[in-house]
């Protein structure tokens, strides 16, 4: 699937329209073509629920099996009582925009497209569910409601959500109860706050905080020697044309005209963007473990089996997220390494080592199409870093807030020919600088890595021809725990260190904070001259 076909680019473009009311054809004509997640499985429908239409029945037992076979897709969350939609935290962020309605005139053009993309996002995560689900089960299903094959099933899918729509959010009140309801659950577990003493044991977890920001400032501003035995190898963004601002304008022109504010570019677009920000890594390799790759199924699909990583050829998944500033929906840059594995250090115990891991950049853009910030974690949600660009400054902390933007340097600009090139420590993984040059600058081995779109993690081919995400129901990838976990439970998260699915990465072990916060990188930082002033 291309980069475009995730979340983003695709959620929001027409296809025909059918004979309906005024929401359902403005509906029709708003659907979309492509990409996002879920959030946790909910509880099977008592058997004394009775469907009072085959498309209810459809979902009642489509859900039932989904939770029984346990492959629910996590990144977006169910929408109560409306089983035909998911949310994630940008979309929800978008009830700001919804303007004042009322009958008999039809529903404002943002309100449908709202609906419209809450309506894609649960097709998505469907079509992934139907693929993972054993054949045996999907089968069944096929021989119950007469339909012939997968396809068959997703068509169905979406033609029941849109009848749903018009059954159940017909109406300007029934709208306004679904905008006052919505919203995304947080990752966070109160019960091992509550459980743990957070107050008293957040103390001794935010120094070990301040002393891990001190460190990383230390690398970042001085640069750290090679470890004996540890090589050094590039990784160069595959050789494609670079685009012409003028291939662009539009797309910006066009996000300021959109009823909700959202820039939303072609396949062709998005992969002039992905070349344009595309960064180079400076991998240090002690092992296997440093190489970057594909993720896999290697074994059958079964409880206790997991993924691994083909480090054969080097890869970067690449997808489409947003965020807020103000009443602006800024486009975000989001690039994935997978490693085959932290590597255990010479300690006794290493509660940070397990296998798989991997390095997150993205690159939020401003309104007109420049980078405006930087950031990073691993894909535990873990060291969250922010790299600021020239002239755009941080925010004041509000109250208990320990962890908020730690940032160990700006980000510099790049000249003509030159890109972001990113120092990644061996074993570790840890970012370690931040720098420009020319890509072929002289000195380490080079290599070029390849794009994957990360919608394609959602349902992998295994060995024995089915599919399967490589996160579970819950959003954590299965055999990637750490010990970790058992020290670090008081802050709240469950399996500390874990690999996490889009959409469920907490990223501050005090306080809350979560990657995908759609109003992340304004709360915390000043535009500058790059956005409106505020």
């Amino acid at each position: 699937m291309p980069a475009t076909d995730d979340a983003g680019a695709a959620l929001a473009r027409p296809p025909r329209a059918r004979g309906m009311g005024a929401l359902g054809l403005g509906l029709a004509l708003a659907l979309f073509a492509a990409g996002c997640a879920q959030m946790p499985t909910p509880p099977l429908p008592p058997a004394s629920v009775a469907a009072t239409s085959p498309c209810q029945a459809w979902f009642q037992a489509l859900d039932a099996q989904v939770a029984r076979a346990g492959v629910r897709d996590a990144g977006t969350a169910p929408v109560k009582d409306h089983a035909y939609l998911r949310v994630d935290r940008f979309t929800a962020s978008l009830v700001d925009r919804l303007p004042a309605w009322r009958e008999p005139q039809s529903p404002p053009a943002a309100w449908t497209l709202w609906v419209a993309r809450m309506l894609e996002l649960d097709r998505q995560a469907r079509q992934h569910e139907l693929a993972n689900l054993p054949p045996a089960t999907r089968r069944a299903l096929a021989i119950r409601f007469d339909l012939p094959d997968a396809a068959a099933m997703a068509a169905y899918t979406r033609s029941c959500g849109e009848q749903r729509v018009q059954a159940e959010l017909a109406t300007a009140q029934q709208l306004q109860q679904l905008r006052a309801q919505l919203a995304v659950p947080d990752d966070y577990v109160g019960a091992y706050r509550l459980l743990g003493l957070y107050p008293l044991t957040r103390l001794p977890f935010l120094a070990g905080v301040r002393q891990f920001e001190a460190q990383t400032r230390q690398r970042f501003g001085t640069g750290v020697g090679v470890p004996p035995g540890t090589r050094q190898l590039r990784l160069l963004p595959p050789d494609e044309p670079g685009p012409q601002a003028r291939d662009l304008e539009g797309l910006w022109r066009a996000a300021a005209d959109h009823p909700l504010g959202i820039p939303l570019p072609t396949p062709e677009q998005a992969a002039q963007l992905f070349a344009r920000h595309a960064p180079v890594f400076d991998l240090g390799i002690a092992s296997d473990d440093d190489r970057p790759g594909a993720l896999f199924w290697n074994t059958s699909a079964s409880a206790e089996s997991a993924p691994a990583v083909n480090t054969g050829q080097p890869v970067v998944y690449r997808q489409l997220a947003y965020t807020r500033y103000g009443d602006t929906s800024l486009l975000q840059l989001v690039y994935t390494l997978w490693f085959g594995a932290r590597t255990a250090s010479t300690v006794p115990v290493d509660l940070l080592a397990g296998p798989i891991d991997g390095l997150v950049w993205r690159v939020t853009l401003s309104a007109d199409g420049a980078p405006w910030v930087y950031d990073s974690i691993h894909p535990c949600g873990c060291y969250h870093m922010f790299f600021p660009v020239p002239g755009v400054t941080p925010r004041t902390a509000p109250p208990g807030q320990g962890e908020w933007a730690f940032s160990p340097a700006d980000a510099p600009m790049p000249g003509p020919g030159q890109r972001i090139v990113l120092r990644v420590a061996a074993g570790t993984h840890y970012l370690e600088g931040i720098s420009t040059q020319a890509a072929t600058a002289p000195g380490n081995a080079t290599d070029v890595y390849q794009w994957r779109d990360y919608d394609t993690l959602r349902s992998l081919p295994t060995p024995d021809g089915d599919h399967r995400s490589v996160f579970g129901p819950d959003g954590i990838m299965p055999g990637t725990d750490r010990l970790e976990s058992w020290l670090f439970w008081p802050m709240g998260i469950a399996r500390a260190g874990a690999m996490r699915q889009w959409g469920r990465h907490a990223t501050a072990f005090v306080g809350q904070r979560h990657f995908d916060d759609a109003r992340l990188i304004e709360e915390r930082f000043h535009p500058g001259s790059l956005l409106p002033g505020d």
